[in-house]
């Protein structure tokens, strides 16, 4: 099934279909902020079910929403289908206690990545380069881990506690920040204009679209930069995340980014670490943890499909995303199961280790609606990754060649026309 990739216009009418009822949310504060919008216009049954299948008190809520008279014309065709299979297979998800938290094999997990942490500031003084390549692997870890917390893994009173342990007093970065941009990530996956992952312009792209506001010199080495870039976008996000926990005057993250600082300095400080290696220890930390996390991010998102605005829940996390050594459980905890994004976004509070007993329900609903399942392997994920890079980057850069030739040779035959038409003149 071909997808385009076009926006949507900016003006949506301020209604959502759920379940079948047309509700009009014009004068509704929506708690979880703007992403409601993303929606605005157009069947959210799934992304409902999916981001407030766990609350009762958010069923109770929309059943006050008043209900709006909608022409049929005027809603997005989307596959009814689509939107019942994924509801038939959440509840089949949940009578199977697919969503029921994993405490103990994801508590080993957080506790190993602690005892890492803490190991790396002990050697810090004397290997501060090592230790700052082991805590940033530690870091991108706890990215991981609290990526679970975000999503609700560990149920609605732990979760973001958990959350805040490893993203705000781990990693040192804003819990409320990063649910908001991922929210939207699972929310419109892929989707130009409306996933924020997408970002990455005037530097890098994947697809042709986003591939003409990039510049040259960046198109001829995106392929070779790309990685080593990686390396800065935690030092960017950190001033993004503690503008945006400010802002929002967010107290509970400022103290634990403030206690994040305290805690690290002190433990260093008292391993015997100088500021110098502290601060060596910090800056290979922080750009190692950008390409630990943007490398596996990129593998199942970036070089893939871009999908349109109106793509029911099932097609976007189809076309959107791919499986990459999805069967193995070894690669799933290296890559914080970044290696099985398929099932994730079908179904993103559950928790990451069931992730692979609904492998086979999806690539059932794959073949029943037509639509890909593409799982490769670890190689075959990074030659797409990379050689996208490079192609896309060759490709948009020939067509600007073959546009200035043009463009040179249209100049030439204005002016050879201009002297003829002054010689007949003449």
């Amino acid at each position: 099934m071909g997808m385009g990739a076009e926006e949507r216009p900016e003006k949506r009418p301020p209604w959502v279909k759920i379940h079948g009822r047309v509700i009009d949310v014009a004068k509704f504060r929506h708690p979880g902020g703007n992403i409601i919008e993303l929606f605005y216009g157009m069947d959210a049954t799934t992304a409902f079910e999916q981001f407030h299948g766990h609350s009762k008190a958010s069923f109770k809520m929309m059943r006050t929403l008043p209900t709006k008279e909608v022409d049929a014309s005027e809603i997005p065709e989307q596959p009814e289908a689509h939107v019942t299979a994924m509801s038939e297979m959440m509840t089949s998800w949940r009578e199977r206690g697919l969503f029921k938290p994993r405490p103990i094999v994801s508590g080993i997990y957080g506790l190993l990545v602690t005892l890492v942490i803490a190991a790396s500031v002990y050697f810090s003084p004397s290997l501060p380069v090592l230790s700052g390549l082991v805590v940033g692997t530690a870091w991108a870890h706890c990215g991981f881990l609290q990526h679970m917390g975000g999503h609700r893994e560990w149920g609605v009173r732990y979760s973001f506690l958990w959350q805040n342990y490893f993203e705000g007093l781990l990693k040192g970065s804003s819990s409320s920040w990063w649910r908001n941009r991922h929210n939207k990530h699972h929310a419109k996956t892929n989707v130009i204009g409306e996933d924020g992952d997408l970002r990455t312009t005037p530097f890098f792209a994947w697809d042709p679209t986003l591939a003409k506001k990039v510049p040259d010199w960046s198109l001829r080495t995106q392929a070779f930069t790309f990685l080593p870039a990686l390396g800065a976008y935690v030092f960017l996000f950190a001033l993004t995340t503690r503008k945006y926990s400010v802002v929002k005057r967010l107290w509970h993250e400022v103290a634990l980014m403030v206690a994040h600082y305290v805690l690290f300095y002190a433990g260093a400080r008292a391993a015997g670490a100088s500021l110098g290696a502290l601060a060596t220890y910090y800056c290979v930390g922080y750009a190692w943890q950008g390409i630990y996390l943007g490398f596996f991010f990129g593998l199942s998102h970036f070089a893939i499909e871009r999908v349109p605005s109106t793509a029911t829940w099932l097609e976007s996390s189809m076309i959107g995303t791919i499986d990459w050594g999805g069967s193995s459980a070894f690669l799933g905890y290296v890559s914080g199961f970044l290696n099985i994004q398929i099932e994730h976004h079908m179904a993103p509070q559950m928790p990451m280790e069931n992730l692979r007993q609904i492998r086979g329900d999806c690539k059932q609903l794959a073949e029943r609606f037509g639509l890909p399942y593409r799982e490769v392997t670890f190689a075959e994920a990074v030659r797409l990754m990379m050689y996208g890079l490079y192609e896309t980057g060759r490709d948009e850069l020939q067509l600007r060649a073959d546009r200035r030739k043009f463009t040179r040779t249209q100049a030439v035959m204005g002016a050879a026309n201009a002297v003829i038409e002054c010689v007949k003149a003449d």
